[in-house]
């Protein structure tokens, strides 16, 4: 036994939520939202492609971001806890560049802190996209999203426990240059936890189409399917001394009720009676339910 490892309920792959894949689909739209916000900003259309969502420990996700990076913290309600979006500044100062009649391809300075200029894009491109994200989680819950803190870094987010788990939903942006940068949109696992259901039920994607011809054969083959159905004419109550002591050619006295189910599965569908018809028992529905 010595393959054996400590495993901590709530962690590990195996625990893997069943809204990333509602969550995924909510990032393909916001994905081509976030295309229109750029466009206007960079001067041309932007290579975005949204990321497989993932599941993360804090620790492991903040050690992969810059100390130079703009962190926003909002809060989202009714979801528990905080979202955090990152926005990288190579990105923030190549926009910047781009909006100013450049071609995005100076080099970039390092620097402890954005230009007054650099945080008024950031406050602009940072709303924009909280809007369009709760544009896209309208048809699944309506959130009201409100901006508490933006600074450089991870450091002031540093309360949270490094082994908090969070769900990351990233956005690969490829502008002007060749490089690419990423756009994080951070929740707490256990916020989302709360509206699974509801991300694995209610979200759409805005390009789907109906295959008209699919859903006619669809239909006609379900419409062969049969199902046994069945009808309980009596049920009589034995106690256990009476259960014991039967013997051949014993009669159990029963009672039938004028109105019968017909159940199909588990599930009563008609109410009816028993008769007879050409011969051979029937059943007559006299109510559907």
């Amino acid at each position: 036994m010595d393959d054996v490892k400590s495993f901590a309920f709530g962690k590990g792959d195996t625990q893997a939520p069943v809204m990333l894949s509602g969550l995924d689909r909510l990032g393909e739209k916001l994905g081509r939202r976030l295309r229109a916000v750029m466009e206007p900003l960079v001067g041309s259309r932007p290579e975005i492609e949204p990321q497989p969502v993932s599941v993360i420990d804090f620790g492991e996700w903040s050690q992969g971001v810059a100390s130079s990076a703009s962190i926003s913290v909002y809060r989202v309600l009714p979801l528990k806890g905080n979202m955090l979006l990152r926005l990288d500044a190579g990105m923030i100062s190549t926009l910047v560049d781009c909006f100013y009649g450049g071609v995005g391809n100076r080099t970039m300075p390092s620097r402890p802190e954005f230009t007054p200029t650099e945080d008024r894009l950031i406050a602009r491109l940072s709303q924009s996209i909280v809007e369009q994200l709760a544009a896209c989680w309208a048809d699944v819950l309506p959130l009201d999203v409100t901006m508490t803190a933006r600074e450089i870094g991870v450091g002031f987010a540093s309360a949270t426990p490094a082994s908090d788990q969070m769900v990351v939903q990233r956005f690969t942006i490829s502008l002007i240059r060749n490089e690419q940068w990423p756009i994080d949109i951070v929740f707490p696992l256990a916020a989302l936890r709360a509206v699974e259901a509801l991300t694995g039920s209610k979200v759409h994607d805005e390009q789907i189409t109906v295959d008209v011809a699919w859903q006619t054969q669809m239909q006609r083959q379900m419409a062969h399917i049969r199902l046994p159905t069945r009808t309980v004419l009596a049920r009589p109550s034995l106690t256990l001394t009476e259960l014991i002591q039967l013997q051949p050619g014993d009669v159990i006295p029963v009672h039938i009720n004028r109105s019968l189910p017909l159940i199909v599965g588990d599930r009563i569908v008609a109410q009816g009676s028993i008769g007879e018809q050409d011969g051979r028992a029937a059943f007559m529905i006299e109510k559907l339910n």
